[in-house]
């Protein structure tokens, strides 16, 4: 009867790691049509998430029956997103039918509404997977590498395509952002956002090299032989990846990815206590002279287009008026999921330019507050917030995967940040690849077994990261069955 229990908590483990891979890739190869900015796109890689996420319980309670769910601590918040897409639903009904003297449906474009609500639910689920999975330190190494190995790759294609093919699209003809990189995306300030998250990756694979017991040496490592070769490696897609991210020209997008990249790194820093005023500072003035002299060789795009910002920035302050406008017209019920672009047309006014259609708000709040209204449109940046102070707490005791959790907070910071003039986190592509990040910054570690007196505890050692972390305390990964409940 072990046997039998021993083979089935091997065959979950495995089911884990094929689920962990499924899901990496899938974040990364999202990325490859378009951004997976169109609706057949995105609907088949919710079919094959919402079938992922209908078996996987199936198989937990088969193979580990006796195993609680890791989303347990999170079902509150979880519930508290799922009203999201019941609301986009109901926008979309029309109870006159049913009520006579009842409104018609809320939503100007009840369908769009509907499949908006199927979108969203492949989010919550493909989320709730993430966290289910990265149990085991190796797991989450393992979707942290994959998303910045596909990362980098796009990096690398976007380069190409801009600088060795001439500037070519790869489906069909490229007719907008000529001379600015767009990789596998449409739109350059998207694919700035999927750069600056292949940058806190970057760091977050290099900080997780610097969580493992210290080992003693006769003499002190270098920084070159503590990063390894893997981690030297990373370096230089990191530089690969910034280079493409220049060549967006994209001046949110450059500023939010490295706001997003320096906090990663500070945080991490910091938990290893390497951290110091003295070597904050030189972080600090590094990064600005590293910056103009990158800016000074090859950003040029980057630039001439700053030049152009008080022009642009009027531009797009008026259309954040009249999108104001817009939501006060229907503060608490929005005009439906996914419809800002019929909706706008009703409100787009001079000194906007008539002849331009805003099929979006070019603001993720303004666009969440005008479909959704200002109490359920609220519900998702409150959660996000949630999540960065969950992941705080974990930084902070240094629990779980605390390199993990400072990704997270960085790519949150990088997210809101761009948000706030742009719609990168609309982009499923985008979004597949936050949640991915944060799913790992907030899943649960294997927690090491219960040792008896038949197996004494090791003696504790001095060494520590920090008040509650031992430096060379076992790893629970390693001393565990893999999933034990």
């Amino acid at each position: 009867m072990a046997d039998r229990s021993g083979r089935k908590e091997q065959g979950f483990s495995r089911l884990n790691t094929r689920y962990a891979t499924t899901l990496a890739v899938l974040a990364v190869v999202s990325a490859v049509p378009l951004a997976s900015n169109r609706p057949a796109w995105w609907l088949l890689w919710t079919a094959i998430i919402g079938l992922m996420g209908a078996l996987y319980p199936i198989a937990a309670w088969r193979m580990a029956p006796q195993r609680p769910s890791r989303l347990r601590p999170l079902a509150v918040y979880f519930a508290l997103a799922a009203v999201v897409p019941a609301a986009a639903v109901l926008q979309s009904l029309d109870l006159t039918a049913l009520l006579p003297g009842a409104a018609p449906a809320i939503s100007v474009v009840p369908g769009a509404s509907q499949i908006g609500a199927l979108r969203f639910l492949g989010y919550l689920i493909f989320l709730a997977l993430i966290i289910e999975v990265s149990s085991r330190r190796e797991r989450v190494g393992r979707i942290s590498r994959i998303l910045f190995t596909g990362i980098t790759l796009q990096a690398i294609w976007a380069l190409v395509a801009l600088k060795l093919l001439g500037d070519v699209a790869l489906f069909g003809e490229k007719s907008a952002y000529l001379g600015m990189a767009t990789g596998s995306f449409v739109n350059r300030n998207s694919l700035a956002t999927y750069l600056g998250f292949g940058l806190v990756l970057g760091a977050v694979l290099i900080g997780r090299r610097f969580e493992g017991p210290i080992q003693r040496s006769a003499r002190p490592l270098r920084l070159i032989e503590k990063l390894g070769a893997e981690g030297q490696l990373v370096l230089v897609s990191m530089l690969i990846i910034l280079l493409a991210l220049l060549a967006t020209q994209s001046r949110l997008g450059l500023i939010a990815s490295l706001f997003g990249l320096t906090v990663t790194a500070l945080l991490a820093l910091w938990r290893i206590n390497r951290l110091s005023a003295r070597l904050l500072g030189a972080i600090l003035l590094g990064l600005v002279v590293f910056l103009g002299a990158v800016l000074t060789l090859v950003g040029d795009g980057v630039t001439n287009r700053a030049l152009m910002a008080e022009l642009d920035g009027a531009t797009r302050l008026t259309l954040y008026q009249e999108v104001a406008g817009m939501i006060a017209a229907r503060p608490w019920t929005g005009f439906g999921f996914d419809g800002f672009g019929p909706a706008f047309e009703a409100f787009h006014a001079p000194p906007l330019n008539g002849d331009v259609a805003f099929g979006l708000a070019h603001n993720s709040y303004l666009t969440l507050w005008s479909e959704l209204g200002l109490l359920v449109g609220s519900i998702p940046p409150l959660l996000l917030l949630t999540a960065c102070v969950l992941m705080g707490r974990r930084l902070v005791q240094g629990i779980d995967f605390p390199a993990n959790a400072a990704g997270g907070i960085g790519a949150l910071f990088l997210g809101a940040l761009h948000a706030l003039g742009d719609f990168s986190l609309e982009i499923p592509a985008n979004t597949y690849v936050l949640l991915a990040i944060l799913g790992m910054g907030l899943a649960r570690r294997t927690q090491p077994p219960i040792l008896t007196q038949m197996t004494p505890p090791p003696a504790p050692v001095s060494l520590s990261l920090g008040p509650t972390v031992s430096l060379l305390r076992p790893r629970s990964d390693d001393v565990t069955p893999d999933d034990a409940p």
